[in-house]
């Protein structure tokens, strides 16, 4: 127990994975986890794995493979880098907070010098002296003016509008397919647009997701009945059923054309 304990939680994942002979590709071949991945995993090396979210369904995926309970792997996850995580953050958030308090005591004491400054300059040069004020000169009388052959408009006057807009252009539409997938069920994901991978990975149940391509997508579902597909506002049939796995199916489906 206490060698075990002195382990960190990817050298007991390896630890338990040579005392099964299991190898990588075998658990690759399984999971859908990448090699690199899964040596990242083995070697603790948090730098080289995605956001912890879907570490820890790497975890579970790879315990559950060897038999181990997903939940205690996780937790010595957690507990191997939780810990430093949150103190280096809460030991940058206490720095940045000193540094921001000395800067604005440092600002407003050169602010309240620079202002008390310009008021004993502007009352030494504004300062009213006694002297007697000149006498106004009398306003001239001005004669009334009296307009001859204008008639009064009893109507307001006209308000001059600006010139009209131009109108606005509206969007052009774009070709194009949007896939929404939802899902009832976890399930590892790997989602290929125009030939290229945008996403891979493992997504909880209850999340939805949307996809857009010009011309299709790949799909590959590591538990094809927990997914509900919608392409273009249409929903497509069950992919499979549940657990099963389907690999690079293309979305939508090609149509047959007849000679």
């Amino acid at each position: 127990m206490g060698e075990k304990a002195d382990l960190t939680f990817g050298e007991e994942l390896r630890r338990e994975r040579l005392i099964r002979e299991v190898s990588l590709d075998e658990i690759s071949a399984s999971t859908k986890i990448s090699i690199r991945l899964l040596t990242a995993l083995e070697s603790s090396d948090v730098k080289k794995l995605p956001a912890p979210v879907f570490t820890r369904g790497f975890i579970r995926a790879y315990s559950r493979h060897l038999g181990l309970d997903p939940d205690e792997m996780v937790n010595a996850y957690i507990a191997d880098v939780a810990p430093d995580r949150d103190r280096d953050k809460g030991s940058s958030k206490r720095r940045g907070l000193k540094s921001l308090f000395r800067g604005r005591r440092g600002t407003a004491g050169a602010i309240v010098i620079c202002v008390t400054g310009v008021l004993l300059l502007l009352g030494l040069i504004v300062r009213p002296e006694r002297r007697s004020a000149p006498v106004a000169a009398a306003p001239r009388p001005v004669a009334p003016v009296s307009f001859k052959n204008v008639a009064v408009s009893p109507g307001p006057a006209p308000a001059i509008q600006d010139e009209a807009p131009a109108a606005a252009l509206a969007p052009t539409a774009t070709a194009g397919v949007s896939m929404i997938l939802e899902f009832e069920q976890d399930s590892w994901t790997e989602v290929s647009a125009d030939g290229a991978r945008v996403f891979s990975g493992l997504i909880r149940r209850g999340s939805k997701h949307q996809f857009d391509a010009r011309e299709g997508f790949r799909l590959t579902l590591g538990n094809a009945g927990g997914v509900r597909v919608t392409v273009d506002g249409r929903a497509m049939g069950p992919l499979g059923s549940a657990g099963q796995v389907v690999r690079d199916m293309p979305v939508p489906a090609p149509r047959l054309t007849q000679s």
